[in-house]
């Protein structure tokens, strides 16, 4: 495993571990001290995603920030990319580390689905959820992203999520183009990818170049008709965990679809903000999160 010194990332605070779970290994980086926080990235990212955020929390909390199976430097398996799967991935971490502490959650794009199903089947085990600019996984919420209007389709809509499910097509196209498949979807932000440096770029390359990299990335949307399946209950059985939802891209779109699956839910839009919420405004996370962290307190 490749474990270079990284700018934002002390290694007198934080250090590299794998372990073993739900027949996966796990490549994670841990720091800090007190009350526990996970960080769980999304789509084309790894743990390297919230360096701007972890050196804050850790004069604070105890900092664990894993890669998800199929990124970074976690195992790569054919299968097993379901919301469900990924929080036990998860879960099993954070019982190999021995924490028996209320748990706080903070998940960027599609890391957030498995995090809501986390906190949704083990509600005395998660403290609280920061949910970030992600669509809630129901079959309604995905029928209505997913339709060939004007509205939704502007600048192709979600194109990869139907791109994943074209037979060796990510495979057969993006090899060789990653580095231009990756920094398309960072020129959409407000200021054009430059909250995002060479460094990191370079960082989640490393593990996403070639056929393992490609269809380890693209799992999380290959299993995504199961994870709506796991998903769609919580429309009926709302979810109890406190969560604080932050749009950035997707604007008041994640508290509204939030409001649909769960009972206790804060936050809206990150000012001044597109997608990449940790990378554009990682002050704006740490602060609103302490805020967050105080209203549930006094509930």
């Amino acid at each position: 495993m490749k474990t270079k010194e990284l700018n934002y990332i002390d290694p007198t605070i934080f250090s590299h571990h794998t372990v073993s779970v739900n027949d996966t290994t796990i490549h994670y980086v841990k720091g800090g001290s007190g009350s526990p926080i996970l960080l769980w990235h999304g789509f084309l990212e790894t743990w390297y995603c919230w360096r701007k955020i972890m050196p804050s929390l850790a004069k604070k909390y105890t900092v664990i920030a894993p890669d998800m199976r199929g990124y970074g430097d976690s195992e790569k398996p054919d299968s097993g990319y379901d919301a469900h799967t990924l929080a036990d991935d998860f879960r099993g971490l954070i019982q190999k580390e021995g924490i028996s502490e209320e748990l706080i959650i903070i998940a960027h794009d599609m890391g957030a689905p498995p995090a809501l199903l986390y906190a949704a089947g083990y509600p005395d085990e998660i403290k609280a959820l920061v949910y970030m600019d992600n669509p809630v996984l129901t079959t309604k919420n995905m029928r209505l992203l997913n339709s060939f209007d004007p509205s939704i389709q502007n600048r192709g809509g979600l194109w990869w999520w139907g791109f994943a499910f074209s037979t060796d097509m990510p495979e057969r196209l993006i090899i060789g183009n990653e580095r231009k498949f990756l920094t398309w979807f960072y020129e959409f932000s407000p200021d054009g990818g430059t909250s995002i440096e060479e460094e990191a770029i370079q960082e989640y390359l490393r593990s996403f170049c070639g056929t393992e990299g490609i269809r380890g990335s693209f799992g999380i949307y290959r299993d995504v008709f199961k994870s709506m399946e796991q998903t769609d209950i919580y429309e009926e059985n709302k979810v109890k965990t406190p969560i604080l939802a932050l749009g950035g891209g997707l604007g008041d779109m994640v508290k509204k679809m939030l409001q649909g699956v769960a009972e206790d839910v804060y936050g809206g839009v990150v000012p001044n903000c597109g997608h990449f919420i940790p990378d554009e405004r990682p002050q704006y996370v740490i602060d609103e999160l302490e805020k967050f962290l105080i209203s549930v307190e006094k509930e």
